[in-house]
């Protein structure tokens, strides 16, 4: 009798688990597929914020002011005042920098 109620109440334990992730899916509105997009727009680009040329960072002058808009967008959900500050200083610095020497 006691071994009847132990497989029960595993059986129960691990219904309720089960029912618990499937409640769960079913509320998220986005699919399990775009969940890695989704974190991407609220990461810190650190090589950006740090000012420095990552190893994997190979772009050119305009995809470093595309990103830095990019990241700029992101706002204050993302980056804390001093950062943002930080990141538009940089972007006002290549445009200045290539301002100055097209001319």
């Amino acid at each position: 009798m006691k071994r009847v109620i132990t497989i029960i109440s595993v059986v129960l334990a691990s219904m309720l688990f089960s029912a618990i992730s499937i409640f769960g899916a079913e509320n998220n509105p986005m699919p399990f597929g775009s969940f890695g997009k989704s974190l991407q727009s609220y990461r810190k680009n650190e090589c950006l914020l740090v000012a420095k040329n990552c190893a994997t960072d190979s772009g050119t002058v305009q995809q470093r002011l595309n990103d830095l808009r990019k990241e700029i967008d992101k706002g204050y959900k993302v980056y804390t005042p001093n950062e943002l500050n930080l990141l538009k200083e940089q972007l006002k610095w290549i445009v200045n920098e290539s301002v100055n020497t097209t001319s």
